[in-house]
């Protein structure tokens, strides 16, 4: 696949009629900047002031010589100009606006060439004056009236084509700042921006994809308010992917121009120059790309390698390494070993590796005892001092103690032999050691970067003193007690762990033992292990969903071009979409927002996987996330589970329970034939009720397009000339041929003029003639829509239908699926015996695969899928649940013993906790021989990765599209909405059913403002103690509650959850949960209290730290289902960014801010006030508005009207009309009000006609 940019400025014209510009230049400096530092573009031409067929013969070439999966981009930046008639033309530096036709690129011009193009993702960017005309063809709209245009029907065609215009139809563009020097324009230097990281990356894939720099620019435009950016998308064929996000290694910031005074407009048009400026240059603009110093670097070399053998064993022994050192990292010895086998004194008299007075130290005794068996056993030797002992329970109350021992200043070091005597020998660096400092003394992540980086920067060795000194304050800034004086130069050779053991700092030096591979992290790098006997192969992974992180295009599984749901819960469109994507993609990538229906989803692949014989394996590192599926699932079948939980011991000693249940389970007879038919029937008429629902969608969105250009049409038609003289369809055919005729024809135009004159019984002049002539065209178009319109059925009857149907498919899945289950065990007992013998004769992998096919479902946590044997495609499928807390190195070994995988994850919330050092990840780059840019490129690198980055960069790369989870259940939606604004751009539809909430308020969202002092008790976490009796304070309030209502208190610092809980008592903590927002990850309460701690004077690194945490404050707002308070420094919060800051700054003002204008709101407001109805605008109950609310002789009527998703980036009209017929629905159930939705074409066109339907009902 190849990515090809062309790049047209044009800023000197040879004709005098054109006046020269400067930003032209600047524009495809900064745009071209942008491409070739993060778009991974194989060509990127830059045109500066080319001719006519310079340019035009570039696009075509790069259009005709394209493949279907390449990408063309193109961008214009100079002068666009009318003819006569009125059509836009892009202009050159050889073009005459005497022969505007001939020396210009007409709009239809260049939709021929992309129209008759195979490449089927082509962008377009136009930064030219009218360059909103260039669907239609026409820039001579009013500007009097909101506009819309049908780029689909105006457009020529294009499979896959998405156009971005710098301005409206009918208005000018503008250039930059050009004061000191040549800028780019304001449109051109926001995709600049946009395209250099400013724009987001929604989806996770690590990619700003056309739909994002659309929203970008357009918000940029609007902030900037002189332009009005036009954008659309025609043939969507899945997301484009234009330039990597900044986030990612090998993106870069690209400076886009410089900030300057407001513009002032350049005016093109045919037989006009373009307006000066004061200064004589060509108007004005602002549009500054932010610089950065820490920009990264882009890759600068050829082409990265692809994935072959060699690449997948380099990838494999990268992850390896990294789980290795990361498992020695986080090795703390256990005290109460006294055996010598973990840890031993070195009892050296003074300390003599850390202060660097010797360069070995000769063992002796327990010491060298241990390092004999570390070596023999292929462990990893630290060394360190002084040895610290504490409980790591000391923290976290109503926990077991743990006591642990662990030097506080540590180094590798090896044993080397040397004339029969073995020496401690340093091969490492000397650090802070983290683990125990977080561990010790709880500290939060900015206080131990903070710890860290200044030990090593003021770490000297050299010197007892200087050792000693800096144990002591060390231990200081940790509250550490010093059990002994800490004297480097008089070593104690024994530790004291007398009990009651006394927790501190002890004046003893410290060998101890790490193992590389312990724990299920052992499970793991087994499994990595390419020459193992049982481990992962790589010649192997081609028939496996781990092939789909080649980025190679996906494809179809052969065998599985259909699939019918079998669905036993509530869904909705996406979680559909989604499952048979699963059950048919190798890789199929979805973002599971918060409360989105995730489990709902899993549990309907799941039964649809059984219910069709396959395989399948549900996985997560949460073991809440998979014990939530498997319980949901379970539920299914009688006497029986449907899904098998195994993992760690505990689990794998219910196995062989659980199979016997199967094996014994008798299930009540089912008509499998008959339910398996009507469920191909459900599938086949919902579909049918989409395609329709989808051909409703389109008609109203011709007519909403059409309705104000018609009503517009109509009001410039000659006086004397009424529209009702054309009153059917074929006059107005017959019309619309004989105006064009009159109009556009070259030899007789006169006779069709004449004949013209004849009919109407008047002469008219050319400015009436295109007058007639745009509203026979437009009325033309509004009757075919209407007919089509008509035709169809009523969209409140194909949703109910469609509901209808849901629940029938609900009804017949459940027993269909336990007769799938019977059928199956009733010709498996004897590969259950088998099984069951296995297990007894511990024998955990064999008769796995002849198992699946008849125990089909299975759920683990990601590292325990090692009780499954590393079998490349065992499972026909693998769904990976909270895919972005799981890291890449967990993720392979799954997607290996996958034939398909869906892979479920939510960028925007918490991601894996890596606690390996950048510079040893670096360190194990280099040692497996693969580069940073490599692994950053596909989103493979194991401290800063997850699973879900890494799968959706792959499917990206493949062309594929993240699906998404798009409709939200659980928070009331004034909690929720700053969030999907915030992180999911507003994809989100709420769809809470808030009636149905525990002690609902409204508004759901309070601040109750704090200005308490932030304060970091010697130095380490920080704490609030204000605000957290206010908090307290809030709690006795809220402990009035109905006690089956949830309460807790989340907080991003654990000294702020230590002061909460010692002030709310035990009693108080058996009802209401207080943690770290950490904690709360895949949880729910009713009511949540945020207690943000930082507040006007905290130390800037706690407090930037907080702030800058967004998918923290994303996860701890979304736990709240019914309430959230918030209890904070308003004013400290509304100062910094994020949606923290965007609840402080929330309006409460009484009536709340005016809606944005609306056509179709205002119109059918106006016809109903004339008729003396008191119309309440945007009524607001239980967290819902209507558009308006009407009162009837009846009762109260609340209004939706709904605009056919006219939203120039909206998605699929058909799936946006059936979200407002939901939103509709929701609102009557929520309120008791009855509803009704409105079109917004029928509020445009007979707003008088609607009223009086409306006072009717």
């Amino acid at each position: 696949m190849r990515r090809v940019a062309i790049l047209i400025g044009t800023g000197k014209y040879r004709d005098p009629g054109l006046q020269n510009l400067l930003s032209p230049q600047a524009d495809v400096a900064a745009i071209g900047g942008a491409l070739e530092a993060n778009g991974n573009f194989d060509e990127v031409i830059s045109l500066l002031d080319p001719t006519h067929d310079e340019a035009s013969g570039a696009i075509e070439q790069a259009l005709n010589s394209g493949k279907p999966d390449d990408l063309v981009f193109v961008s214009f930046s100079g002068h666009g100009v009318r003819n006569t008639p009125g059509r836009l033309h892009l202009t050159f530096s050889d073009t005459r606006l005497d022969r505007v036709a001939s020396t210009g690129l007409s709009s239809e011009g260049l939709q021929r060439m992309l129209h008759d193009s195979r490449v089927t993702k082509k962008v377009v960017l136009l930064d030219c004056c009218y360059s909103g005309s260039f669907a239609d063809g026409f820039a001579t709209r009013s500007s009097g009236e909101q506009e819309f245009i049908d780029f689909q029907r105006e457009f020529l065609g294009g499979e896959g084509t998405y156009v971005l215009a710098s301005s409206a139809p009918d208005k000018p563009a503008h250039e930059g700042d050009n004061s000191a020097g040549a800028q780019p324009s304001p449109f051109s230097a926001a995709v600049a921006r946009g395209l250099s990281g400013e724009a987001e990356d929604v989806d996770g894939t690590g990619w700003i994809d056309w739909e994002s720099l659309h929203k970008f620019v357009r918000a940029e435009a609007e902030r900037d308010g002189r332009q009005r950016v036009t954008g659309f998308a025609l043939g969507a064929v899945g997301r484009v992917p234009l330039a990597r996000h900044v986030e990612a290694a090998t993106a870069v910031r690209v400076d886009g121009g410089t900030s300057g005074r407001p513009a002032k407009p350049v005016h093109d048009d045919a037989g006009q120059g373009a307006d000066r400026s004061d200064s004589g240059t060509p108007g004005a603009a602002t549009g500054r790309a932010e610089t950065s110093d820490d920009t990264g670097a882009a890759y600068t070399g050829g082409p990265h390698p692809d994935f072959d053998l060699r690449q997948w064993r380099s990838l494999f022994a990268y992850h390896r390494a990294c789980l290795a050192r990361q498992s020695v990292l986080q090795q703390l010895p256990d005290a109460k070993h006294k055996d010598g086998r973990q840890y031993a004194p070195c009892p050296m008299g003074k300390e003599a590796l850390l202060s660097g007075i010797e360069t070995r130290w000769r063992l002796t005794g327990a010491a060298e005892t241990l390092a004999r068996g570390a070596a023999d056993g292929g462990r990893t030797l630290r060394y360190g001092y002084p040895a610290v002992v504490f409980d790591t329970a000391a923290h976290r109350p109503g926990k077991r103690a743990e006591w642990k021992v662990a030097p506080l200043f540590v180094m590798d070091v090896e044993a080397v032999a040397d004339n029969g005597a073995l020496y401690l020998t340093p091969v490492g660096e000397i650090e802070l050691n983290a683990e125990l400092a977080a561990t010790a003394a709880d500290l939060d992540p900015p206080d131990l970067d903070e710890l860290t980086t200044w030990f090593r920067a003021d770490w000297a060795s050299g010197s007892l003193a200087k050792l000693g000194d800096k144990a002591r304050s060390v231990c200081k800034v940790l509250d550490l007690t010093c059990v002994n004086d800490l004297e480097p130069g008089r070593l104690r050779a024994q530790l004291d762990l007398a009990i009651p053991l006394r927790s501190g700092a002890q004046n003893v030096a410290l060998l101890y033992v790490a193992d590389p591979a312990v724990g299920a992290a052992k499970q793991l790098i087994s499994d990595l292990d390419v020459d193992g006997d049982h481990s992962i192969k790589p010649d192997q992974i081609e028939g496996t969903a781990l092939a789909a992180l080649t980025g190679r295009p996906a494809e179809r599984t052969p065998s599985r071009q259909r699939v019918t749901p079998v669905i036993t819960g509530l869904s909705n469109a996406s979680q559909e979409r989604i499952l048979v994507s699963a059950m048919t993609r190798r890789l199929t990538v979805a973002t599971g927002a918060p409360g989105t229906g995730k489990s709902e989803l899993i549990t309907s692949v799941v039964t649809s996987a059984v219910a069709d014989g396959e395989s399948v394996l549900v996985a997560s590192t949460n073991n809440t996330a998979v014990d939530e599926v498997v319980t949901r699932a379970n539920k299914l079948l009688p006497g029986a589970d449907l899904v098998v939980r195994t993992g760690n011991s505990d689990e794998r000693r219910n196995e062989p329970g659980i199979l016997s249940d199967l094996r014994a389970a008798r299930f009540d007879p089912v008509d499998v034939r008959t339910l398996a038919e009507r469920l191909k029937g459900h599938e086949r008429r919902l579909g049918e009720i989409r395609a329709e629902l989808a051909a409703v969608a389109e008609a109203e969105y011709r007519l909403t397009a059409l309705a104000t250009a018609r009503r517009r049409d109509i009001a410039d038609l000659p006086p004397d000339l009424s529209p009702q003289i054309f009153s059917d369809a074929d006059t107005v055919q017959r019309w619309t041929e004989r105006v064009e005729k009159a109009v556009e024809g070259r030899w007789a135009r006169w006779w069709h003029r004449w004949r013209l004159r004849r009919g109407l019984g008047r002469e008219l002049r050319d400015d009436e003639l295109r007058a007639l002539w745009r509203f026979l065209v437009t009325e033309q178009q509004w009757r075919t829509a209407r007919a089509d319109l008509d035709a169809r059925s009523a969209p409140d009857t194909l949703h109910h239908d469609a509901n209808e149907i849901r629940t029938a498919r609900r009804d017949d899945s459940a027993p269909f699926v336990v007769g799938q289950v019977a059928a199956a065990l009733r010709h498996g007992h004897e590969r259950i015996d088998h099984r069951l013998q296995a297990l007894a004769d511990n024998k955990q992998w064999k008769g796995v695969s002849s198992l699946l096919q008849v125990v089909r479902a299975w759920a683990t946590t990601s590292r325990s899928v090692r009780v499954f044997p590393p079998q490349a495609g065992l499972f026909d499928l693998v769904v990976i649940d909270e895919a972005s807390q799981c890291t890449v190195a967990d993720l392979i070994p799954l997607l290996f013993r996958a034939k398909r995988a869906l892979v479920i994850g939510d960028p925007h919330q918490l991601q894996p906790v890596h606690t390996l050092d950048p510079a040893e990840d670096r360190r194990a780059q280099r040692e497996a021989d693969i580069s940073e840019e490599w692994l950053e490129d596909r989103s493979l690198t194991h401290s800063s990765g997850s699973a879900y980055h890494a799968a959706a960069t792959a499917l990206a790369s493949a062309g594929g599209e993240v699906m998404w989870l798009d409709e939200h259940y659980r928070c009331h939606p004034d909690i929720v909405a700053p969030a999907n604004r915030r992180f999911y751009g507003e994809r989100l539809a709420i769809r809470t059913r808030t009636h149905k909430l525990k002690d609902p308020m409204d508004p759901a969202v309070d601040w109750v403002d704090v200005r308490g002092e932030a304060e970091r008790p010697d130095g380490g976490s920080c704490r609030n103690l204000v605000e957290a009796r206010h908090v307290i304070s809030l709690l006795r309030e809220l402990w009035s509650l109905p006690a089956d209502t949830s309460i807790g208190v989340v907080t991003p610092f654990t000294a702020q959850r230590r002061a909460i809980e010692d002030l709310l008592g035990a009693a108080g903590r058996n009802r209401i949960r207080v943690g770290t927002v950490h904690t709360f990850q895949g949880g729910e309460r009713d009511v949540i209290v945020v207690s943000p701690t930082a507040a006007t004077g905290v130390d800037p690194r706690s407090g930037n730290w907080a702030a800058s945490q967004h998918n923290l404050w994303n996860v701890a707002i979304t736990r709240a289902k019914s309430r959230l308070y918030v209890v904070g420094d308003r004013s400290y919060w509304s100062g910094r960014d994020g949606v923290l800051a965007e609840l402080a700054r929330s309006n409460e003002k009484a009536g709340g801010s005016p809606l944005p204008d609306d056509a179709a709101r205002e119109a059918l407001f106006s016809a109903l006030t004339e008729r003396g109805v008191a119309v309440t605008v945007g009524r607001r109950l239980g967290g819902y508005s209507c558009d308006l609310s009407i009162p009837t002789g009846s009762g109260e009527i609340a209004v939706f009207i709904d605009r056919a998703g006219i939203d120039e980036a909206a998605c699929d009209r058909g799936r946006a009309l059936y979200r407002t017929l939901d939103l509709v629905a929701l609102f009557e159930e929520v309120t008791g009000i009855p509803a009704v939705r409105v079109p917004a074409w029928r509020c445009l066109s007979d707003p008088k006609g609607v009223a009086a339907d409306l006072l009717t009902q």
